[in-house]
């Protein structure tokens, strides 16, 4: 068995951002400890659910079947919180079946799903100063194939919205 290029990026790029979540994970820790201290546990409370909200969307990646994808995606919500950015994830319920990716990936779409990300968070970095960027990421069912839509806008205006569509060639 061997590893793709983009396997060994996504690889080492998912360990970066397990250190980070480590870091993030005990300083949320820290701060429900300290209010809980401060004898204010309404505050703790609020925190503890504010952080939950965050984490449901990855844990939404743990359903998709393939573990290319689920890795991007995985690395595009981690990226966009990272950047300040809160993102929703949708995709069907057929994307958690393991046979339904049979019929609709290619191990190289992960190239150009990767890049795709990338750009995504490139403009991300670049709407750093905008207030409430709020990301949407949806996944459809293409006929021997997927897509994937990233939207990013803020409270006024869309700053992105680009779909990829990947389909399986005939042979």
């Amino acid at each position: 068995m061997t590893m793709s290029e983009v396997e060994h990026v996504l690889l080492s790029e998912l360990l970066q951002w397990y250190g980070l979540q480590r870091h993030d994970f005990l300083n949320h820790w820290q701060v429900i400890m300290g209010n809980l201290q401060l004898q204010q546990p309404e505050k703790a409370l609020a925190y503890m659910k504010e952080t939950v909200v965050a984490q449901e969307q990855e844990q939404k990646i743990a359903h998709i079947q393939e573990p290319a994808l689920a890795g991007i995606l995985l690395g595009l919500i981690i990226g966009l919180r990272q950047e300040g950015i809160s993102a929703t994830l949708d995709f069907p319920e057929t994307m958690k079946q393991e046979l339904f990716w049979h019929d609709h990936w290619q191990d190289d779409y992960a190239v150009g799903l990767y890049g795709y990300t990338k750009e995504c968070l490139e403009v991300c970095s670049q709407s750093r100063l905008l207030l409430n960027v709020t990301a949407e990421v949806y996944l459809f069912e293409e006929p021997s194939g997927l897509a994937c839509q990233v939207i990013l806008a803020d409270e006024e205006t869309v700053l992105f919205d680009k779909m990829l569509t990947l389909t399986i060639d005939a042979e």
